[in-house]
């Protein structure tokens, strides 16, 4: 889909001209925005991106190069340096000076979005984005052709790439959102502009540079200063922040929960093994329940599904098209997976962690570990602030008190969690101490057995992920830029 006319672009972003002729274009348009001269194809326009290990800048004559027909740069960049003549027999590629690339690309996302009329679910919080973002997308999906964030675009850069994927046969799109900083929701909601707006719950998450859980909540809240006074709230009726934020709400307020207050409840929950939990799910107004199997186990994950069938129900979804979507969710790689390998039962969630997230991922490794050996392999939590140490040990604790029987801490911070653990009555010969994640390979492999659970949970940093590839037999090999 074409996005704009070069003259078009320019006007939006307000660019001055530093090279070439922009009222000579008026009938061409830029079809894609690269910021990757690797990926970028003849007809293209590049965008400078300067970030904290490249320069966009760089890379603008490879870019032109290639094919492109111009670029968005900085508006002190020196055009001098670029042989603008040479191969272009047409047209001499524009170049757009600007004086943050970053926000001209963030206003073009936004021109871009407000084309479309359509639902946009924006998903944000502190736990369970990626997998209420994807639940979410398989509830809309089953109905209708979506745009969904892929991987982890979910910040100030990632949300326009994905919304820059819009076309005209989407009829929805769930677009995720990260935040780590005051300011950030309110940013990218006005470049997304959500008609529904999920806050899946608060916790103690990226405090490092929230500085507090108030911090943070306001923070999340600014999703609800955004939402049109026809758009809806999605809040966790469970969350201790539920009366704040559903008072801060202009607009619709629909909750989801397990408590008798949520208009999207969820009873009768039961664990089905390996192929994931089954419960009844209770939709407002409606006498008779409907049955959801999800591919997933932890009474988290029921919440994110929730949080999922209320986007359905306020979309006019019937609870049986809502079940059926949502048995169509399988989830993300490092996400709440949980596989058997060589007889032993991995639950693998290694690729972000808080206090909230680690204390469900142990209550899973518990319920899913009945009669069985439970070890668990705990890495840093990372991004925590001054209360980091304290933080671990009462996760150690929490390790304790659920009866896990071995537990590995990967990391300086680990040493925290394994204090909580023995503090809290865990054996110290059940505890290992390890330095990284190669470490915790050996430690594992020196515990584990057939019929044997393990869970591996740790923030992203720690690459946890290698004990789960060793556990599965399985050889990673690190592919070079080119």
């Amino acid at each position: 889909m074409a996005l704009l006319t070069v003259m078009g672009l320019q006007r939006v972003i307000g660019a001055r001209v530093l090279a070439g002729d922009v009222s000579g274009r008026t009938d061409q348009r830029i079809r894609r925005i690269s910021l990757d001269t690797r990926s970028l194809r003849r007809g293209d326009l590049f965008l400078a991106i300067r970030g904290d290990r490249f320069d966009g800048h760089e890379f603008v004559g490879t870019a032109l190069s290639r094919g492109a027909v111009g670029a968005i740069v900085l508006d002190s960049y020196d055009v001098s340096t670029l042989s603008l003549q040479r191969g272009f027999k047409r047209k001499v590629p524009v170049i757009l000076g600007v004086r943050d690339p970053l926000s001209a690309y963030q206003r073009l996302a936004a021109h871009h979005r407000s084309q479309f009329k359509i639902p946009v679910v924006a998903v944000t919080g502190s736990n369970g984005k990626t997998t209420t973002k994807e639940m979410t997308a398989s509830v809309m999906a089953h109905r209708w052709n979506i745009l969904k964030t892929e991987g982890n675009l979910n910040n100030r850069l990632g949300v326009p790439q994905t919304l820059f994927r819009l076309n005209t046969r989407h009829q929805g799109a769930v677009i995720e959102m990260g935040v780590d900083n005051v300011g950030q929701t309110t940013n990218l909601c006005e470049i997304a502009r959500p008609t529904i707006g999920i806050i899946t719950n608060i916790g103690p998450d990226h405090l490092e540079f929230f500085g507090s859980m108030d911090v943070s909540v306001q923070a999340k809240a600014e999703l609800l200063d955004l939402l049109p006074a026809d758009g809806t709230a999605i809040l966790n009726a469970d969350d201790s922040y539920y009366d704040y934020l559903a008072a801060r709400a202009r607009c619709r307020v629909v909750s989801f929960g397990f408590s008798a207050k949520a208009d999207i409840r969820a009873a009768n929950v039961k664990s089905d093994g390996r192929n994931g939990t089954v419960f009844h799910l209770q939709l407002p107004g409606k006498a008779r329940h409907t049955v959801v199997h999800i591919r997933v186990q932890g009474a988290h994950n029921v919440a994110n599904a929730l949080a999922a069938g209320a986007v359905g129900t306020v979309l006019g979804f019937p609870g049986t098209v809502i079940a059926e979507g949502l048995s169509y969710f399988r989830p993300a790689a490092m996400r709440s997976q949980v596989l058997v390998s060589h007889g032993v039962k991995l639950i693998i969630d290694c690729y972000n962690a808080n206090p909230a997230s680690m204390k469900a991922a142990v209550e899973l490794l518990a319920q899913a570990g009945e009669n069985r050996r439970t070890i668990a392999v705990l890495g840093d939590m990372l991004e925590l602030g001054p209360n980091a140490a304290h933080m671990h040990e009462e996760v150690g604790e929490f390790v304790a008190r659920h009866g896990i029987e071995y537990v590995v801490t990967c990391g300086v911070l680990g040493r925290s969690l394994a204090r909580g653990a023995k503090q809290a009555g865990l054996d110290h010969t059940r505890i290992v101490q390890v330095s990284d994640a190669q470490a915790a390979v050996s430690a594992v492999k020196a515990i584990v057995k057939p019929g044997d659970v393990v869970l591996i949970k740790a923030s992203r940093g720690m690459r946890l992920e290698l004990v789960a590839d060793a556990l599965r037999g399985i050889k990673r090999t690190t592919k070079k830029a080119s």
